[in-house]
């Protein structure tokens, strides 16, 4: 008896070590992203505490690209959310919208149509954004057997078949939490300018076409969904450059939403009326860059506030999210500023007012002779001129800039703690070598008089590396 019992001990521990290793080997490999660099609006939600989100919009690259809550919770106190995933289809829209309902109550949902106008992804990746990022449920395994083919289900099921082969490519974030999405709100910050198109012809074109069977089930789907839990609608278009094949399947579920008297707003139609441009608005043809989704989601929150009567949700302490996202737009809107400053001027003038940097400072080489009055740059940190002449590493933060290390070979080494993961690590080896200035395992020493480093205490990563 003894023997088997101690036999059923070694089973159990087996078992539960076994099983233990595969959950932190689920968590390693499983799929992290559903916009891509670690950034999910999936686990956002997740993260999101009960009965918080009053609006939500749901789409795929477009919501997140040319939607931003933040300018919602900035304007107006709107607890918004963006239940946004790249290629959503029209099956992952309806279940995300599920998973959605099964921790929050929101007063609207506003759905883009894109999704309209495809049935099947051209994009591999987006298959498994859009079927791999649910937590297993029955909600899940539903999405799973409406999209995939029942060959391939099992794999979906169980997740490792597909997920076991990212072993190749884990980083820093398959092991630690990705910090936006303990607090972002789905939306994707995309500052580049490339311009799109729009062609008046299609878009006044009233030919109306039959709505397929799949769209028309969907839109009444949605519906359903929605009028079940007591939540208002709205139906909408993200602007994007349309041909005409597109333009006319809108037309179709435009006829029909119209004659049930459910609102429908082709935003490709309303450009001048938002203050949107063609050509700084859009990062691609397909998509709103950040000016752009300022402007539209100003325009729709003014919709929005005039239309519903929904709840100023600013400085109540539930609601840290929202304000710790506006934060995070900020510190990308700096990170942007500082990475394409033309100047040093340019440069401290962002930095000056970003109170999540931590900047190294450094001069080095022959900046006295380089043909810049750096000292006249440096001066309104509060750099003193005779710690400017011998040149060094500064440190400049909350304001205060301090001398931490002379160019002189043989200094001892510098360690200044960032967070329990980054720390900045200042030598001197000669003059602009690579190891200088470290934070991790990086080296960040340019080849520069004037070398600027400015991490960002917020997002925990380097947002700048300049030489002037």
């Amino acid at each position: 008896m003894k023997t088997h019992f101690l036999y059923a001990i070694k089973c159990l521990c087996f078992f539960a070590i076994f099983g233990l290793l595969i959950i932190f080997a689920y968590r390693a490999l499983k799929w992290k992203d559903t916009t891509g660099e670690y950034l999910s609006s999936v686990e956002q939600l997740y993260a999101t505490p009960e009965d918080l989100i009053d609006v939500v919009f749901v789409g795929s690259s477009h919501c997140y690209c040319g939607i931003h809550p933040y300018v919602l919770w900035r304007n107006y106190g709107i607890a918004a959310f963006d239940m946004a995933v790249s290629g959503q289809d029209k099956d992952s829209a309806y279940h995300d919208l599920v998973e959605l309902y099964k921790t929050q109550n929101p007063s609207v949902i506003c759905v883009d149509l894109y999704a309209l106008l495809y049935d099947r992804h051209e994009v591999e990746a987006n298959v498994y954004r859009n079927y791999l990022s649910l937590k297993t449920s029955p909600n899940s395994v539903a999405l799973v057997n409406k999209y995939i083919e029942e060959e391939d289900r099992e794999a979906y099921y169980l997740r490792f078949p597909i997920i076991h082969t990212r072993y190749r490519e884990l980083k820093k974030y398959d092991f630690l939490n990705y910090a936006p999405n303990s607090f972002g709100r789905g939306e994707y910050f995309t500052f580049g300018a490339n311009g799109s198109w729009s062609d008046p012809d299609i878009l006044n074109d009233q030919t109306i076409v039959e709505l397929s069977e799949k769209n028309q089930k969907w839109l009444e789907d949605l519906i359903a969904l929605a009028e079940e839990h007591g939540t208002e609608i709205e139906f909408i278009v993200i602007p994007f450059a349309e041909n005409r094949e597109n333009q006319l399947i809108l037309n179709a579920a435009e006829e029909m939403l119209s004659a049930r008297n459910y609102s429908f707003v082709n935003y490709n139609k309303m450009l001048d009326e938002a203050g949107i441009d063609l050509q700084s608005d859009f990062a691609d043809a397909f998509h709103l860059n950040v000016y752009g989704a300022e402007k539209l989601t100003s325009y729709i929150g003014m919709e929005l506030a005039e239309k519903y009567d929904l709840p100023d949700r600013r400085g109540d302490d539930r609601y840290w999210q929202w304000d710790e996202d506006l934060r995070w737009y900020e510190s990308s809107r700096t990170e942007q500023i500082l990475k394409t400053a033309n100047s040093p001027d340019e440069y401290l003038s962002a930095l000056t007012r970003f109170s999540d940097g931590v900047t190294v400072v450094s001069l080095d080489g022959d900046f006295l002779h380089a043909g810049t009055d750096y000292f006249e740059v440096l001066e309104p940190l509060g750099m003193n001129y005779e710690d400017y002449l011998s040149g060094g590493k500064w440190i400049y933060r909350d304001g205060t800039l301090t001398k931490i290390q002379e160019n002189v070979i043989g200094t001892p080494e510098v360690i200044c703690d960032l967070n329990k993961y980054d720390s900045i690590r200042l030598w001197y080896g000669d003059a602009f070598q690579p190891g200088n200035i470290m934070i991790g395992k990086e080296a960040y020493q340019r080849a520069s008089a004037l070398t600027f480093v400015t991490y960002d205490t917020f997002l925990e990563k380097v947002t700048a590396v300049r030489g002037f």
